[in-house]
C-alpha cells in the first residue's frame, strides 16, 4: 500500500527502524503516532549528532522524479515539466531586463525640427521647393563624463523602391538610394560635456522631387540619417522618416463637354480643379437632346440609372542592376509594370431632373463623389525611376428609348432599345493645401533689399553713446518743387504784421513747415486769440454758426 510506504523513504538510519519494529502496531492512529515519534527523535538526534545530512529536517522529504512514477504511475507529469521551464523562461527574462536597464547608452542622438510641415506647393515645373531646418542634438549622460567625438555627420537621402524588380532577390534591383545633401559637424575632435548640444542644419528640398508614397508597384520615402563616433570606436545612429508632400493650389472648376454620335446626346460635365483623398467634392452633370420631335410623334431618352467610379493608373517601369541586365536585353532598358484599381464607387437610380417641353430635352443632376479614406490612395505623381500614378472619374448613363405622341405625351410606349453612355474624366488628386503659403512667400526681407539704414549708436570705453556720420550712399528726397507755396503762411517780416491782424482766422487752418521756420528775425509775440469761436464754428453740424 502507498500509505506503508512513506514512513519507509522517510527514515534514514538503523536505530529508527528498530524502533518502528518494536512498537506494536494495533490501528490507524497508532501506526501515525509511532510515525511522529520517530520523527521527533530523529530531529533529536540530528541535533545532537550533526549525523543527519540537512535535508531530512523537514518533515515531509519531496520525492525524486523517478520514485514519484514508482508510487504515482497514473499521474500526468508534463504539467509539472511545463511549470519547471516556465519558471526557468521567467527568471532568465528578469535578467534580460535588468541587463537592457543597466546598458544606457552614453550618447543619444534626436532631432528638433523647427520648420512647417514640408509641403511642395504647386506643379513639379514651378514649385520652389519646401525648406527643412532643424537641430540635431546630442545628449551626453551625466554618468558618462566627458565624451570625444571624432566623427559626427548627418546625411539626407532619398529611397526609390520598386515592388516588381527583374530578380526579386537582388536588392540593387529592387532599392536605389541618393544623398541629397551631407553635413559634416566636425573637422576635428570635439569634447562633449554632460547634457545637450545642439548643432542646426537647413536644406531646401528642390520642387521637382516626388512626394512621399507607397503604392502598389513602388515606393518613394525620404529619411534623415546621422552618425557618431567617439574615439574609443563606440558609433551611435539615428534614422528618421521624412514626410514630403505636394498640393495644389485649388483654381476655377473644369467644364467638359462628351458627344456621344450618331445621337443628339450631349454630356456636360463640373468638376473641380482639385480633389483631395479625404472628402466629398461635387459633380455637376447635364445630358442634353434627350428629346426628338416629328410632326406627330416624338422620340426622347429616359435616364434610368447612373454609375460613377474613380480609377487609380499606377505603372512603373523597373530596371535591372549590372548584374542582372542582361535578363532584360542590355544596360538602360526596364520592364512596365501596370495595375489599375477601383478606390470609390457607387450607382444612383434616382435624384434627377428630367424636363421634355425645353427644346431638345434635359436631364440635370448633382451628386457627390469620394474617395475610399482606407484605400491606401496615392496622390498624382511623376517620379524620375519610372513610378507614374493618374487618376480617373468614369459616368456610366443607362437611357432607354420611349416613343410617345406629340397630342398625348403621357401615352408612353418603350421601343426597346437603351444606350449605356459612358464618359472619363481626369482628376489631380492633391494633399490639402491648407493656408497655401510657400515658403519663400514667407520669409523675411533678405540685406539686399533693405534700404540704407540710419546711422548707427556705438558705446567707447567711457560708456557714452555718440553719434557717427553716415556714409553710407545718399537717401533719395522728395521732390518739392511741384508742390503749391502758401506765401501768405510764410512767418517773415512783410507777412507779420498781416498775420497778427487775421490772426482770429487763419489761426485755425495754420500749418507750419520747416521753411517757415527760418527767418531774418524773430516776429514779435502776438496777443493769444480766443480759439472758441473757431472751435463753436467746426463743431456745429447744421452749418450755422
Amino acid at each position: 500500500m502507498p500509505g506503508r510506504l512513506i514512513p519507509n523513504f522517510v527514515r534514514g538510519s538503523g536505530s529508527l527502524h528498530s524502533s518502528v519494529s518494536s512498537t506494536p502496531i494495533h490501528s490507524n492512529a497508532s501506526s501515525t503516532t509511532s510515525v511522529n515519534e520517530i520523527i521527533t527523535h530523529a530531529t533529536g538526534l540530528k541535533k545532537h549528532g550533526h549525523s543527519t545530512p540537512d535535508r531530512a529536517r523537514s518533515p515531509e522529504r519531496r520525492l525524486s522524479f523517478s520514485m514519484d512514477h514508482l508510487i504515482h504511475p497514473h499521474r500526468d507529469h508534463s504539467k509539472d515539466k511545463e511549470k519547471r521551464k516556465s519558471l526557468g523562461r521567467a527568471g532568465r527574462s528578469k535578467e534580460r531586463i535588468t541587463r537592457e536597464e543597466l546598458a544606457v547608452p552614453p550618447v543619444k542622438l534626436d532631432v528638433l525640427v523647427e520648420s512647417p510641415p514640408l509641403v511642395c506647393y504647386g506643379n513639379p515645373s514651378n514649385s520652389t521647393g519646401a525648406l527643412f531646418s532643424g537641430r540635431m542634438r546630442v545628449n551626453v549622460a551625466d554618468f558618462a563624463g566627458e565624451v570625444i567625438l571624432n566623427h559626427f555627420d548627418v546625411r539626407l537621402v532619398s529611397k526609390n523602391t520598386t515592388k516588381k524588380p527583374v530578380s526579386s532577390h537582388c536588392p540593387n534591383c529592387q532599392t536605389r538610394t541618393e544623398d541629397l545633401t551631407r553635413w559634416n559637424f566636425l573637422t576635428e575632435s570635439l569634447h562633449l560635456k554632460p547634457g545637450q548640444h545642439d548643432f542646426p542644419f537647413s536644406y531646401l528640398f528642390p520642387g521637382h522631387l516626388p512626394a512621399t508614397c507607397n503604392g502598389a508597384l513602388g515606393q518613394v520615402e525620404y529619411f534623415l540619417l546621422a552618425h557618431a563616433q567617439t574615439i574609443h570606436g563606440e558609433e551611435f545612429t539615428l534614422q528618421m522618416p521624412l514626410n514630403v508632400r505636394r498640393a495644389l493650389i485649388p483654381g476655377n472648376d473644369k467644364s467638359s463637354i462628351r458627344i456621344f454620335p450618331p445621337t443628339n446626346l450631349t454630356g456636360r460635365i463640373v468638376l473641380p480643379s482639385v480633389v483631395h483623398p479625404i472628402g466629398k467634392f461635387p459633380v455637376e452633370m447635364t445630358l442634353s437632346g434627350v428629346v426628338d420631335k416629328g410632326d406627330e410623334t416624338q422620340t426622347r431618352w429616359r435616364l434610368r440609372k447612373m454609375m460613377w467610379r474613380i480609377e487609380e493608373h499606377q505603372k512603373i517601369v523597373s530596371t535591372a542592376c549590372q548584374k542582372h541586365s542582361h535578363k532584360i536585353g542590355g544596360e538602360g532598358k526596364g520592364v512596365l509594370h501596370q495595375e489599375t484599381r477601383i478606390i470609390g464607387h457607387n450607382e444612383e437610380k434616382s435624384g434627377w431632373k428630367t424636363d421634355f417641353d425645353t427644346a431638345g430635352g434635359e436631364i440635370s443632376m448633382q451628386f457627390d463623389a469620394s474617395i475610399c479614406p482606407t484605400g491606401n490612395v496615392v496622390c498624382d505623381m511623376e517620379a524620375p525611376n519610372g513610378l507614374e500614378v493618374k487618376h480617373n472619374l468614369v459616368i456610366e448613363l443607362i437611357v432607354a428609348e420611349e416613343f410617345c405622341p406629340n397630342r398625348n405625351t403621357r401615352l408612353i410606349t418603350p421601343t426597346g432599345a437603351a444606350r449605356v453612355l459612358r464618359m472619363q474624366f481626369n482628376l489631380h488628386v492633391t494633399e490639402r493645401s491648407g493656408l497655401g503659403i510657400s515658403w519663400d512667400e514667407e520669409m523675411p526681407p533678405v540685406y539686399e533689399d533693405v534700404p540704407a539704414s540710419p546711422p548707427g549708436y556705438t558705446k567707447p570705453d567711457d560708456n557714452r553713446s555718440v553719434i557717427e556720420d553716415y556714409n553710407g550712399s545718399p537717401l533719395p528726397l522728395p521732390d518739392y518743387e511741384d508742390l503749391e507755396r502758401m506765401e501768405s503762411l510764410r512767418l517773415d517780416s512783410d507777412s507779420t504784421h498781416s498775420s497778427n491782424q487775421s490772426a482770429p482766422s487763419i489761426r485755425g487752418r495754420m500749418r507750419f513747415t520747416a521753411d517757415d521756420l527760418i527767418t531774418d528775425h524773430t516776429p514779435p509775440p502776438s496777443e493769444p486769440v480766443s480759439r472758441a469761436p473757431s472751435r463753436a464754428a467746426s463743431i456745429d453740424s447744421s452749418g450755422q454758426v
